[in-house]
């Protein structure tokens, strides 16, 4: 059975989910430990059935809400804690760079010998042990918290924010994993950041000049970097840069597609041929964009290298291959594959 609830956005309750969740681990508790006598039908006798919660499926900003961590900063990672792998904080971006990500690579891999197209420096590092639920609950079980909007908390600074009120079920410490990430919220993003940065939509792409800015102050893809002409600023093409033409076949070939009733949204509604760009993308359009349509026009505009990746990154998302994407996308960008 799948317990469903939605979140709205302008008035999240944030830490303050467990008030609302209160009456809810009541009843888990009361089926844990007690149950409930229902009738089996195939028996024909009633017996005693037990109910406990096996995890909850979330976006990460609800991963934070519900675990009581804190999912921003240098320790964003709930798993690794304070062995997270930050880099540092991009100046113009303002984003914390986590590129640390060869350490969960076997011993023997190549990457991890690789100096120039990381870092400039080998990784010797092994993957961090996760977080048992007994550790979580030792950090979380002494932290105090006062709910209420209102209110403030204390001035100490913890990385975990509160004890979840999950950790009220006896079974929740003894589970291996307790919170999961929704692929189709990731899938949706990285969905529009693509199209985004293919079609240079403001706003949406990720090719902008702030990030042209931090390259330089990385000392990375120098040949990228911002050239000013007077007054505009002069961004090079990348091998992914499309042209107004290379742009019109895009968003033309996707206005073509037909799909079968039920299968998505009509794509056609979703093309804008006056302004080049993709609006009103839900989940399961993006789903099906990564899985079956999106490489069907980037077939003739893009370099045999750059489609490449994309393809990979599209075929991992169609079959849910999380972890190894995430791992994927976080190589492909720190070695410079598009060069």
């Amino acid at each position: 059975m799948m317990l469903s609830m939605m979140i709205s956005v302008r008035r999240q309750p944030g830490n303050d989910i467990d008030v609302y969740l209160s009456p809810l681990i009541d009843d888990l508790r009361l089926l844990w430990d007690e149950g409930i006598e229902v009738f089996d039908a195939h028996e024909k006798a009633n017996f005693n059935l037990r109910a406990m919660l096996f995890c909850t499926v979330n976006d990460f900003p609800a991963y934070g809400n519900l675990s009581g961590y804190s999912v921003k900063g240098h320790h964003a990672c709930p798993i690794c804690e304070e062995k997270t792998s930050y880099h540092h904080q991009l100046k113009h971006g303002r984003k914390t760079c986590y590129i640390g990500h060869r350490r969960f690579l076997k011993h023997n891999h190549p990457y991890r010998r690789l100096k120039k197209a990381f870092n400039g420096c080998q990784e010797d590092r092994t993957t961090p042990p996760p977080l048992t639920g007994e550790e979580v609950y030792n950090r979380v079980c002494q932290v105090d918290i006062t709910y209420g909007k209102t209110l403030k908390h204390s001035g100490v600074k913890n990385i975990w924010k509160k004890k979840s009120i999950f950790f009220e079920l006896p079974y929740w410490s003894k589970l291996d994993v307790r919170h999961c990430i929704d692929v189709m919220h990731v899938e949706k993003n990285v969905c529009n950041s693509i199209i985004g940065t293919l079609l240079n939509i403001k706003g949406k792409t990720k090719d902008g000049i702030n990030a042209r800015k931090d390259l330089v102050e990385i000392g990375v893809r120098l040949e990228l970097q911002p050239q000013p002409h007077g007054k505009r600023t002069y961004l090079p093409p990348a091998c992914h840069t499309l042209s107004k033409f290379e742009k019109i076949s895009f968003c033309g070939c996707l206005r073509g597609f037909k799909v079968p009733q039920g299968y998505s949204s009509n794509i056609k509604s979703l093309v804008s041929m006056e302004d080049l760009k993709l609006m009103g993308l839900k989940s399961h359009d993006c789903h099906v964009l990564m899985q079956d349509l999106l490489p069907v026009p980037i077939r003739g505009i893009l370099p045999k290298n750059v489609r490449q990746y994309v393809s990979i990154i599209f075929y991992m998302f169609a079959n849910y291959l999380f972890h190894q994407l995430i791992l994927l996308l976080t190589l492909i960008f720190t070695m410079q594959v598009y060069k």
